[in-house]
């Protein structure tokens, strides 16, 4: 079999990005084995283009340690290429490791501090991450660099942020609150779609939920919440902080709701 040529490359990819924006990639499976099995023969030639994809793939099988692996190996090759450190901060996010997906959207920003996309995903990322006061930060660098059009959801986040500090609750906190919570479902094998931080009120919040979306039955959400409190009442967290920020999981369906 002769190597792949540049065009086969670019269609392979193009085509993992169509398959990356489907609610479900398992009716791809036996294509994403086919794009799967010629990358890993051509390792040895192209190792960048070949471990991306197969760093891709992996996340679309949801499997971190995979993901991991192959960036690795393509970081290896090429450690300094903006599109393979932001395609490994994309399957990181996918995966739900949004703590280490956001170093790596830091790190890009700062080497290409006008760079709107990549400004976007730090400020994703970092709220993701449970630092909404930083978001705020790099909210407020988004302002300055694209005056005309403001960031989305910059005002409900400012709020957030003026709760937070008001009670003197620190990023800190917050995040390993989510750390914990995401414990849980690495320990289930449960995977997180999204995370929302929610005001409540939006407008003057008196606590702030952190609902963990899952594409679950509401009987394994109802579990997992159970799971939740019990380990978060032996967790080193004071109590008003457990209290002000109310960390659970939800269904799609029960997110589409409130």
């Amino acid at each position: 079999m002769g190597r792949p040529t540049q065009e086969t490359w670019n269609r392979m990819l193009g085509r993992l990005q169509e398959i990356w924006t489907m609610a479900d990639p398992a009716p791809f499976e036996l294509e994403l084995k086919r794009i799967e099995v010629l990358a890993r023969d051509h390792r040895k030639y192209v190792p960048v283009r070949a471990y991306y994809l197969l760093g891709l793939i992996a996340a679309l099988k949801h499997n971190p340690e995979m993901v991991k692996s192959a960036f690795k190996n393509a970081l290896v090759h090429s450690s300094q290429d903006d599109d393979v450190q932001g395609g490994y901060a994309a399957c990181l996010a996918r995966l739900g490791h949004y703590s280490e997906s956001r170093l790596i959207y830091k790190s890009l920003f700062k080497n290409n501090p006008k760079d709107l996309d990549y400004l976007a995903q730090l400020i994703t990322t970092t709220l993701a991450s449970g630092r909404i006061q930083e978001a705020m930060t790099w909210i407020e660098y988004w302002s300055r660099l694209s005056p005309r059009k403001p960031f989305d959801a910059a005002a409900k986040v400012a709020k957030k942020c003026q709760f937070l500090q008001k009670n003197g609750i620190s990023d800190d906190a917050v995040e390993a609150l989510r750390q914990h919570a995401c414990q849980i479902l690495e320990r289930e094998g449960k995977s997180i779609k999204v995370i929302q931080y929610l005001g409540h009120p939006e407008h003057d919040p008196t606590y702030i939920s952190a609902d963990l979306v899952l594409d679950e039955p509401e009987e394994v959400v109802e579990v997992l919440n159970n799971k939740l409190k019990g380990s978060l009442a032996k967790a080193p967290t004071p109590p008003k902080i457990g209290e002000l920020i109310v960390f659970g999981f939800t269904t799609d369906k029960q997110a589409h709701q409130s």
